[in-house]
């Protein structure tokens, strides 16, 4: 009963009082009227007693007017207010279904109820197979086993809502992704908690992006200091050659000339790490020119041969001579193989003796580029997850998880590849393929 009075009270406010008070005083003028008109020309010789009949049908009539019209317009504007509520929830239902946004709904159980056009697209899940099941599935291992998921529910439960909340959630191909999340409580009527709702956005390529601009900031700044360090050693280490080739010309001592010898030889040794500091320090290129890869990894390894990390590195090159040249971004070849070979480093850190093999070979219509080291290697259940952004083996502050995620970036821009072939002990080996059609960048 109290929800029927509640109802009609909402069905009031929604209707305007003048229309009905003067809609109801309009019928009740009609009918008295209309009984009064009869009674002056039928009933004016008739008894009191049949008068009150006539008066109590009059009463019995009015009240039937009262009723159906009361019928009449409730029924109308209930009609024009579901169209009403119909077009609005079509309008909400088109909008949630098509956001680019993944919205979905949970019951007390964190199951999910409602999955959106959105979330197909970023989780990869249609909605019938994931309608049902547990909000769990999204959520990687790494996160299911820490506590971070206890303080969201604890939070959620204090305030209500959850805004903006970054995290990683899994999809259906077993990526893992970088996720915005914003998760509300729903109540029904009586305020009690009956699910959740979420809505979740893909960020991964906002935070590579963001990422790769620090990154970029950051080496150019040293690149700037390299160059200004460059220089400032230059002009000392130019005097020092000097002297000792003067010294050098003065003494005719074997034991003087072999350390001036040596001394020159260390001279020379810096000034090609400051030459290679400089040619790194240069702002990278746009532009797509013919470019021999042979070079580029000739490049790559010379600059890296000075870094403490390759001190004990043996190198191998097995170039082939015959390699036809490619149209890319010399600078973004440059910058895969640097990042490869840095991940090859570390990951013979605890290696005896350390071993990276560069194999280039061709065909009529690829290059590829192999790059092998004796490692730890990878386990095969990472080979999906190591191009992801942000993954990473290595030890916290050791490494932002984006270099190889930029690498196959890049590759796949060109229209090429990179795949890793590895075991757990027998090192990894790094296949980029390149096709040999002209390639914009």
């Amino acid at each position: 009963m109290r929800k029927f009075l509640k109802q009609i009270l909402e069905f009031t406010q929604n209707v305007r009082y003048g229309y009905l008070f003067f809609s109801a005083l309009i019928i009740i003028a009609l009918v008295f009227g209309l009984f009064e008109i009869i009674e002056i020309i039928f009933f004016s010789n008739v008894s009191p007693q049949d008068m009150r009949w006539f008066y109590v049908s009059r009463g019995v009539l009015s009240s039937f007017f009262l009723f159906t019209w009361t019928a009449w317009t409730v029924f109308s504007y209930r009609q024009i207010y579901q169209k009403k509520l119909d077009k609005a929830e079509s309008r909400y239902q088109d909008i949630i279904q098509n956001s680019a946004d993944a919205i979905i709904t949970l019951n007390n159980s964190n199951q999910i109820i409602s999955w959106n056009k959105g979330a197909e697209q970023i989780f990869g899940w249609k909605e019938n197979e994931i309608i049902d099941k547990s909000i769990s599935a999204l959520i990687p291992d790494h996160l299911a086993n820490s506590n971070k998921l206890a303080k969201m529910e604890k939070q959620l439960d204090q305030d209500g809502y959850i805004r903006n909340y970054e995290t990683e959630r899994n999809t259906i191909s077993g990526l893992i992704i970088q996720v915005q999340l914003t998760q509300t409580l729903i109540h029904n009527e009586q305020n009690d908690k009956i699910g959740s709702s979420l809505i979740m956005r893909d960020v991964t390529e906002l935070r590579i992006k963001a990422e790769t601009m620090q990154h970029s900031e950051r080496l150019a700044t040293l690149g700037h200091m390299a160059a200004g360090v460059a220089h400032e050693v230059g002009n000392p280490l130019t005097a020092i050659s000097s002297l000792v080739q003067l010294l050098q010309r003065k003494t005719e001592d074997n034991y003087f000339q072999q350390n001036l010898t040596k001394i020159r030889e260390q001279i020379i040794r810096i000034n090609t790490i400051m030459r290679d500091l400089s040619d790194f320090s240069r702002p990278s290129s746009i532009d797509i020119c013919d470019v021999q890869v042979n070079g580029v990894v000739k490049d790559a390894v010379g600059l890296l041969k000075h870094d403490a990390r390759f001190r004990y590195t043996d190198f191998k090159l097995l170039l082939d001579g015959q390699l036809p040249t490619i149209t890319v971004n010399k600078d973004q070849i440059h910058q895969v193989m640097v990042n490869l070979l840095i991940n090859a480093v570390d990951a013979m850190e605890s290696v005896p003796d350390p071993q990276i093999t560069i194999t280039t070979t061709s065909d009529n219509k690829k290059i590829y580029v192999r790059v092998k080291d004796n490692g730890k290697g990878i386990g095969k259940e990472l080979h999906n997850k190591i191009f992801e952004p942000f993954f990473t083996t290595k030890p916290v502050g050791s490494g932002t998880g984006l270099g190889l995620s930029v690498s196959h970036g890049i590759i796949s821009k060109m229209g090429g590849s990179i795949q890793v072939e590895s075991k757990l002990g027998l090192g990894a080996t790094f296949l980029i393929t390149l096709p040999l059609k002209r390639i914009v960048s």
